[in-house]
């Protein structure tokens, strides 16, 4: 895809937010799109679980986006093929005057449908506790009031068993062992540690480096990752996937990017690690 026009698309989101067009937000989406906000939470399809002759995608603009104010500051943008990956910030205010920050790796799916380019899936990769605290932290009473009249307005709007299914974002999913799986695979990599690598990684895993260029794990270190040196920073967890900010370098190339790991729920292993890096970049 003209990997312009997929930036627009997803640029036009946050300014489609921002303006509060929920008609416009809406269309932005294929006829069977999925959001993931964040992930581990439950997605929100479009079309379907209508509620009150709204879909579970306009349930969730209604929730947690008609009330609000939101700006986003976008630190990158990395475009491969029909993806974009995102860092970015998104500062909210609630209702009653309370703030919350939030730093988001993001990562959308873009198709063509009718002749027009769509965004098929979202994926939002926050930390969910973290951010939590921050809230009731920063704000005091005003946070914790917020968070009960936001609980409210999700029971009201999207039904108890979806508000359900989003809290198991607390307790349900790799959580920390993630993140340090994460670790685990830069450390391996610096330190050339094939037994250690190759024991965080699914019996079937792959790797991307770049996204769209699958290789095995066994082949990695031999390859693509011999002679690199990889950091990896802000990692954070939800439900079955990890995401994080990477530097690398390798000889003397350097880069930054994103990276998105996704686990086995039985064997709480690696079954795919993408790196968004290389293609078409804006900042």
């Amino acid at each position: 895809m003209d990997p312009d026009k997929v930036y627009k698309l997803v640029q036009s989101s946050p300014e489609i937010v921002a303006r509060h067009d929920r008609e416009a937000w809406l269309g932005l989406f294929s006829g069977s799109a999925v959001v993931e906000d964040p992930v581990g939470a439950g997605p929100n399809l479009k079309g379907q679980g209508l509620r009150g002759g709204r879909d579970e995608l306009a349930r969730f603009y209604d929730v947690f986006i008609a009330p609000n104010d939101i700006k986003f500051t976008v630190y990158q943008d990395i475009i491969m093929e029909n993806e974009m990956a995102r860092d970015v910030s998104i500062r909210t205010t609630l209702p009653n005057g309370a703030i919350s920050a939030v730093a988001a790796l993001l990562l959308y799916r873009v198709v063509e449908e009718d002749g027009a380019l769509k965004i098929e899936s979202l994926r939002a990769h926050w930390d969910f506790t973290r951010n939590a605290m921050r809230l009731l932290r920063g704000n005091g009473l005003k946070g914790l009031i917020a968070s009960l009249q936001q609980f409210g307005h999700m029971i009201k709007i999207q039904g108890l068993p979806q508000v359900m299914t989003y809290c198991q974002i607390m307790y349900r999913g790799v959580l920390g062992r993630g993140v340090q799986a994460v670790h685990a695979f830069a450390r391996a990599v610096n330190e050339g540690d094939t037994g250690s690598f190759m024991a965080l990684f699914d019996a079937k895993a792959i790797i991307e480096y770049p996204a769209g260029k699958k290789i095995k794990p066994s082949d990695f270190l031999s390859g693509e990752g011999e002679y690199m040196t990889i950091k990896v920073s802000e990692a954070r967890s939800g439900g079955w996937h990890t995401a994080c900010v990477f530097y690398i370098n390798q000889g003397k190339t350097g880069k930054r990017g994103v990276a998105f790991f996704e686990f086995n729920p039985h064997t709480k292993k690696i079954v795919s690690a993408r790196f968004f890096s290389e293609g078409s970049t804006k900042k």
